[in-house]
């Protein structure tokens, strides 16, 4: 009977897996197979209006993810320089200026790869490689935990009913180590492209991105998460940005490009921190039940991003995108606004109907208390199937919730997930399918790609695995 009621989920990754079908059409029938088994035969007796209403809070929980989604990609198309084919050239601080900076501070910002588009772009017009250029690309993801505004963490908070600040601050806690590590990865990959990185460049990259990761654990203890990632990683950046251009930083052009970001942290601050104004933006809020949280719509991360975006056109007048890029927006968007709801109805529907706790109960009778270990595995195969740290935590949340001893295990387990799937979101397919448009690669290099970053995601798992061992009162430590 377990591997009935988890066949839903079994089904999903099956499809994806083997590319028999598009992902969108994958949940659709993971969705569908839910209903069967959930109506007919599940742990838990659910009538068809009962799984309706599961399907309408799962919908609902996702709805704040559509929202920024799409004002995330708004704002980038609004904003977005026109594009060119003119070879350039990337000094190597430049080159890391790109991959560990500014390709995560676009991706903090507005999420859904774009930061993942941003680096791959600038790394082929400098003329390296095109398998050098997907995994390089992949350091875009560093931050995801935080991608488009901590929209995804928010999601994965609410299926496990924690406060996400309090998750928050342990991701940044675990990915801190991960980013260390990821910078000697990031030389290697360099010299493969026969960048020579010198000692003094390796010392400042080191440096600038250990005050990242001091700065994201400081930020996320003070700030809520719609803001801590975009300040952690701002200063750091302008930093970098004024080591490669001096006073060129402060030219007309660079700061029309930085106004629309300052804009945006501006209003994620006030609405956000300023009690009066959070308050007010706080009601009306809504909910369907079915232990669904509350939705503000005003509070949403979405209303700054679009704002932001009109108010950035005053830097530039080109009034014509604020209406030209709603076409983009929607095509480019659709697609990945129908995977979030269908995923998260998914995982919703697995919570409230009872598989989540039988599955868990399996597992804790079969491993005992080290079957929470097993659950950043979960996360990172979401994440990487998905492209998706929503997804990662659509699948990986429902059994998180059920296999923790206790509110503050849940806590780390959360947290430990949400940062191996958000990780694992830059191996994706997904990921890999717009890197390869972009540089015109093919299997091989994508395959080449991922062998250069194989000692990142093994880091990662073990890393994950390790915060939930030191921190889980019930598992003994050898």
């Amino acid at each position: 009977m377990l591997i009935l009621w988890i066949s839903p989920i079994l089904l999903f990754l099956a499809l994806i897996a083997s590319r028999a079908v598009p992902a969108l059409v994958a949940a659709c029938l993971a969705l569908a197979l839910s209903a069967i088994i959930v109506i007919a035969a599940g742990p838990v007796a659910v009538t068809v209006p009962d799984y309706a209403m599961m399907l309408l809070a799962g919908a609902w929980i996702a709805l704040p993810a559509v929202l920024v989604i799409l004002a995330g990609l708004y704002f980038t198309e609004v904003l977005a320089a026109p594009q060119t084919t003119a070879r350039t050239t990337l000094s190597p601080r430049a080159l890391g200026t790109t991959c560990l900076f500014v390709a995560p501070f676009v991706e903090t910002a507005t999420g859904f790869g774009v930061g993942y588009v941003v680096a791959v772009s600038a790394i082929i017009r400098a003329g390296i490689a095109p398998a050098i250029a997907l995994a390089l690309g992949a350091f875009s993801q560093s931050l995801v935990p935080w991608g488009a505004l901590g929209i995804g963490t928010k999601i994965s908070a609410a299926i496990a009913g924690v406060p996400v600040d309090d998750v928050a601050w342990r991701c940044a806690l675990i990915t801190a180590p991960i980013l260390w590590i990821m910078v000697p990865v990031y030389w290697r990959i360099a010299r493969g492209a026969g960048i020579g990185i010198e000692r003094a460049q390796r010392i400042e990259d080191a440096a600038t991105v250990a005050t990242l990761s001091l700065l994201l654990v400081l930020t996320n203890t003070i700030l809520p998460i719609e803001l801590a990632g975009l300040a952690a990683i701002a200063p750091v950046l302008l930093y970098r940005l004024w080591r490669s251009e001096g006073a060129g930083l402060l030219s007309g052009p660079s700061l029309k490009r930085a106004i629309p970001y300052a804009i945006l942290m501006a209003l994620l601050a006030v609405t956000k921190m300023v009690p009066a104004v959070s308050a007010a933006l706080a009601t009306p809020a809504f909910t369907p039940g079915q232990g669904a949280p509350l939705f503000a719509p005003l509070a949403s991360p979405a209303i700054p991003l679009i704002l932001a975006a009109f108010l950035g056109c005053l830097g530039h007048r080109q009034w014509r995108g604020l209406t030209a890029a709603i076409a983009p927006t929607i095509a480019k968007g659709a697609r990945a606004c129908a995977m979030t709801i269908l995923l998260v109805a998914l995982a919703w529907i697995i919570v409230r109907s009872g598989i989540a706790d039988a599955f868990a109960q399996a597992a804790l009778d079969g491993l005992g208390p080290t079957a929470v270990l097993l659950v950043p595995v979960l996360g990172a195969l979401g994440g990487y199937l998905t492209g998706s740290n929503t997804g990662a935590g659509s699948l990986a949340m429902p059994v998180a919730l059920s296999v923790a001893q206790s509110p503050a295990d849940l806590l780390w387990i959360a947290a430990a997930t949400i940062t191996a799937g958000s990780v694992f979101t830059a191996f994706s397919p997904v990921r890999f399918a717009m890197g390869q448009a972009i540089a015109r690669a093919d299997r091989s290099d994508t395959a080449q790609a991922l062998r250069a970053l194989a000692p990142l995601a093994l880091s990662t798992i073990i890393i994950c695995i390790a915060a939930i061992w030191l921190t889980n009162e019930y598992t003994p430590i050898v």
